[in-house]
């Protein structure tokens, strides 16, 4: 049913999604968490349970963000700044939904991350895509 290579985009979007979103949405989230506290003048400090537990959300976040990614490149194959702006659209959709409250600090302080987040797995992609072949490959 599903060939070796029709599953890699849906593996790659999946582990790409998931390990920057543990970078970007986890610890970035925690950084971010931390920094809301001290606005509001909570005592700094860090729990490892809170902190794994955020950084597994941002990596279970990331990627079901990454399949949602190559969702879009596929639905829009010839028109990929189409497909980049509807994942745009629909992550920032998912965001919004999930800051409760919505307050401009935590816009502020939070929006960057998943900008940042959406940019470098859309950037890390199409490295991935890009690649030139090696001199090897490329003979016959």
């Amino acid at each position: 049913m599903f060939s070796r290579e029709s599953a890699a985009p849906w593996l790659r979007g999946a582990v790409l999604g998931a390990l920057l979103g543990a970078l970007f949405l986890g610890v970035g989230g925690r950084a971010a968490m931390r920094a809301i506290g001290s606005l509001q003048g909570a005592p700094p400090g860090f729990s490892i349970g809170g902190t794994t537990t955020v950084v597994l959300l941002g990596a279970a976040s990331g990627l079901a963000a990454g399949l949602i990614y190559v969702t879009c490149r596929r639905l829009l194959q010839r028109h990929q700044w189409w497909a980049r702006g509807l994942f745009a659209v629909i992550l920032l959709g998912v965001t919004l939904r999930g800051l409760r409250p919505v307050d401009s600090q935590r816009l502020i302080i939070f929006l960057p991350l998943f900008v940042a987040f959406g940019f470098a797995l859309d950037r890390v992609w199409e490295g991935r895509q890009r690649r030139p072949q090696s001199v090897s490959e490329g003979v016959s």
